[in-house]
């Protein structure tokens, strides 16, 4: 693989350097606060500014350490950053996860340049033309898929990484056909619209698809991560009938009770989802038989529902309906979904969100 050097950098006083580093994790620290603290409490551009300003002050002290081709992957962050400063570009979730992963990458590079002399030369590259496509776009309103690819590209190029090569990423990288990608981009809009009808969040499902997933990767035997991801978006699609119901609370009731059978008839509509259909059609079922719409017990349940009723149980508590009520601790909804372990989820399927959710502690901590 082609690396890239920076020889003046490599020449510096080990005590620069090192405050290079320490000074660009500060940074990075404060601008992943800044993109917490928009999803929990909501967009204001007081804090894109201070994000503007962060992220600039990180590119200066790169430019004065030599660090030239970082500096020019960080100032088409910048740019993009500034976009959303003028208003021409719409601050979105993707584009925020970008901003994280692109810093954590770049930050990545800065140790491996520090450390070996070197880094790998296509990682630079996959980042400096994700980023110059989604400034260049003309139709801001294609931003954010092309943030996703972005943040696609960067989970395959980790995911071909040796063996024991340091990495926080939480990405999870999903393989679909030419007719799930299409489907699942139609899925993505549905949920995002019916998000707001319903008073959630747009980014509700996003979460939740996120966290399913990682909790997947830690199960002995993972479910197709593309049916999971297509039940994560549908999951909640019968709701939409309860937006009939107006003020009969009996008939808003059984629309509740029937929004599973409802979500999955919508999903069966789409050819080749027939274990998202299962898992949406459960997904309100519990491990002890005490759930809806069948009262199906344990193992009559596809391990997605639950994979999915988990991830929806931990995001609510933490973010609330509209995702601008962050009130409770990660630690009360972690501490919610153990206090279901035997009851409404199975025990080694908590066990496995354990796991994932001590790797999202480590990850936000480093």
């Amino acid at each position: 693989m082609s690396q890239f050097a920076c020889t003046e950098f490599s020449a510096l006083e080990k005590e620069l350097k090192d405050d290079l580093l320490e000074c660009y994790q500060e940074a990075q620290q404060e601008i992943e606060n800044i993109i917490n603290n928009i999803e929990d409490e909501g967009f204001s551009f007081g804090k894109l500014d201070t994000l503007f300003r962060s992220l600039h002050s990180m590119k200066g002290n790169c430019s004065v350490c030599f660090l030239d081709p970082l500096v020019a992957a960080l100032h088409s962050l910048e740019e993009i950053v500034d976009g959303m400063r003028g208003g021409y570009i719409a601050y979105h979730y993707d584009l925020g996860d970008v901003i994280n992963v692109v810093l954590e990458q770049v930050g990545c590079l800065l140790q491996d340049l520090y450390q070996y002399h070197g880094a790998e030369r296509l990682m630079l590259e996959k980042l400096q033309s994700g980023l110059d496509a989604i400034y260049g776009c003309e139709n801001d309103a294609n931003r954010p898929s092309l943030a996703r690819s972005l943040l696609e590209d960067i989970a395959v190029e980790l995911s071909d990484a040796p063996i024991g090569a340091k990495t926080t990423s939480l990405l999870v990288k999903v393989n679909y056909n030419a007719v799930q990608q299409a489907d699942i981009e139609q899925f993505r809009l549905f949920s995002a619209k019916l998000n707001r009808l319903l008073g959630y969040s747009e980014e509700r499902s996003e979460r939740i698809l996120k966290l399913s997933q990682l909790i997947n990767l830690e199960c002995q035997t993972p479910v197709d991560p593309a049916q999971l991801s297509a039940a994560a978006y549908m999951h909640n699609m019968g709701m939409a009938v309860v937006l009939n119901c107006q003020d009969d609370e009996a008939a808003r009731r059984q629309a509740e009770l029937n929004h599973p059978m409802v979500g999955a008839k919508l999903l069966d509509k789409h050819l080749g989802w027939d274990d998202a259909v299962a898992m949406v059609k459960t997904h309100k079922e519990r491990f002890d038989g005490s759930g809806f719409p069948a009262g199906l017990v344990g193992p009559l349940i596809p391990q997605g529902a639950f994979l999915l009723a988990i991830s929806v149980m931990f995001i609510d508590v933490v973010w609330g309906k509209s995702g601008s009520e962050y009130r409770k601790s990660s630690m009360r909804a972690i501490q919610q979904v153990n206090f279901e372990s035997g009851k409404g989820f199975p025990p080694h399927l908590v066990e496995s969100f354990n796991a994932a959710i001590r790797k999202v502690i480590v990850a936000r901590s480093q």
